[in-house]
């Protein structure tokens, strides 16, 4: 069985990058992309995937205010963070808010693909050097 995955950011040349490198992972599918929280709130409640990757930073709704609506409604989605935001505030309110994993956007794609296969198996994942830096319980 597939991982299904939504991906959340309002840069779709991002968003096409990081689609085109989950899908050279043969138990990953990409079933919607959205530019914003609140479009992405509706494609996790319609399309029950077991990932969501999403930026922090976006319109309507920021990936912060998302992962706070996903854990108070309790959908059966995991989260995983990709920002370019390093600071301790930023990914301590990450996980605070649901996320199972935090990468930064700087970090190599095998970060990434590490963050999903251990957020699907119900495990935390920081990419380094935040690892280095923040200890998650």
């Amino acid at each position: 069985m597939k991982t299904t995955i939504v991906l959340a950011d309002d840069h779709a040349i991002v968003r096409r990058g990081i689609k085109a490198l989950l899908e050279y992972e043969p138990d990953f599918h990409v079933v919607a992309e959205a530019s914003d929280g609140a479009a992405a709130l509706l494609l996790i409640e319609n399309h029950r995937p077991h990932i969501l990757v999403t930026d922090l930073s976006m319109p309507n709704l920021s990936g912060i205010q998302l992962l706070k609506i996903i854990k108070e409604k309790k959908l059966p989605v995991r989260s995983v963070v990709l920002s370019t935001y390093g600071d301790t505030p930023y990914v301590l309110d990450s996980i605070e808010a649901g996320a199972y994993g935090y990468v930064l956007k700087e970090a190599g794609v095998e970060h990434l693909v590490t963050a999903i296969r251990e957020a699907q198996s119900g495990r935390r994942y920081l990419s380094p050097p935040l690892s280095e830096t923040i200890a998650v319980n």
